[in-house]
């Protein structure tokens, strides 16, 4: 699979380590993706469980465009600021991480973080992260969440660029939470704005699978 070069501000000082890829979680496998030469492809759409640093973690992709594997990879832990859009993919993971409850939960927010990193939140509809017209319901879910992170920003995540042992070749980039506690001050959202978006993607997903019982 061919990447792309996405522009990093790499930060001075990276921590190095390794990591583990250990399993999945909620979200689909088969997930419709446009190319940016438009060509569609199903792509997983994930929770990862990762191991680092003698801890359990859950991560999500940040790099769409590089592969990775239940392996083990040589990482350099790096801050949501050394990534493009970083920060706002960190506030995207770390306000709705912790709520995924369902496979269509945790594959809205993974096209919602590519959405932002990739097209700087311009909607699944349209640029270079585009959603395949199977993915009706996933689109309008995603799309309320990347509009949710206008004007947000975390630094209270850790991206991990991870390479292959011995060989050095890049491997697909990851979101995950920070060896640190969180910081104090991070602006979250109010309660009652996090139940309406919550209360809206379960709406969502729910007329859509009353739509599709009722066709022929």
């Amino acid at each position: 699979m061919k990447s792309i070069l996405v522009t990093m501000a790499m930060a001075v000082g990276l921590q190095a380590g390794s990591i583990q890829l250990t399993g999945v979680g909620y979200g689909r496998p088969d997930v419709e993706i446009v190319n940016p030469n438009g060509q569609a492809r199903d792509v997983y759409a994930t929770e990862i469980y990762v191991t680092r640093e003698g801890s359990s973690d859950i991560a999500y992709c940040v790099d769409l465009f590089t592969t990775i594997g239940f392996n083990t990879y040589q990482s350099s832990t790096g801050t949501p600021d050394s990534y493009l859009n970083g920060g706002r993919a960190a506030w995207l993971f770390e306000t709705y991480a912790g709520l995924v409850r369902s496979n269509d939960d945790a594959a809205a927010l993974q096209v919602a973080m590519w959405d932002v990193v990739h097209d700087t939140g311009d909607g699944l509809g349209m640029g270079v992260i585009r959603l395949g017209t199977s993915e009706t319901a996933l689109g309008m879910a995603a799309n309320l969440l990347v509009a949710s992170s206008l004007g947000r920003s975390s630094m209270n995540a850790a991206i991990l660029y991870n390479f292959e042992l011995g060989t050095g070749q890049q491997r697909q980039t990851l979101i995950s939470y920070g060896l640190t506690p969180p910081p104090t001050g991070v602006e979250t959202p109010e309660p009652a704005t996090m139940l309406l978006i919550g209360a809206g993607l379960a709406g969502v997903f729910a007329i859509s699978r009353r739509g599709s019982g009722t066709r022929t």
